[in-house]
């Protein structure tokens, strides 16, 4: 029997780059990386979100995704963090942000988390803010326990 397992796709930018107009630009891509697992496949979305450079990636904004269990399963900028579990990833000031993404998308099914992380290159941290979208976007059994 096969089961469907909800994979998280979530966008994320830096703070001091976004207005009012910018988060409907992120919602927006959130929605359009949901429609490539929906319309393309989840190798080919995988593919697509990993990518440093690509429909999914513009300066500052990218989709990265987790499964429900923690596990991130595409990042376009941090390669450390792919395929690796992510559910004790903490932000520079301890926040359990993989957990509170989970938590966000399977009590809200979306919404916004703020979160201090240091970026590639840098030493101090700086404010981001991620939309996280939960959906069941294809059937992957073998993150189901």
């Amino acid at each position: 029997m096969k089961r469907l397992a909800m994979a998280l796709v979530i966008l994320s930018f830096v703070c001091p780059a976004y207005g009012d107009g910018d988060d409907q630009v992120v919602v927006g891509l959130v929605n359009k990386a949901l429609e490539f697992f929906k319309t393309q496949g989840k190798d080919p979305a995988l593919k697509i979100i990993g990518a440093s450079a690509g429909p999914l990636r513009k300066g500052a904004v990218y989709a990265f995704a987790l499964d429900f269990k923690g596990r991130m399963i595409a990042h376009p900028v941090q390669e450390d963090l792919r395929s690796q579990d992510a559910w004790e990833l903490q932000n520079a000031k301890g926040k359990f942000i993989t957990q509170e993404f989970i938590k966000i998308a399977k009590e809200k099914g979306e919404g916004w988390c703020e979160y201090w992380w240091i970026r590639v290159g840098e030493t101090a941290p700086t404010l981001k803010k991620s939309f996280i979208k939960g959906d069941i976007i294809f059937d992957l059994p073998r993150f189901l326990a």
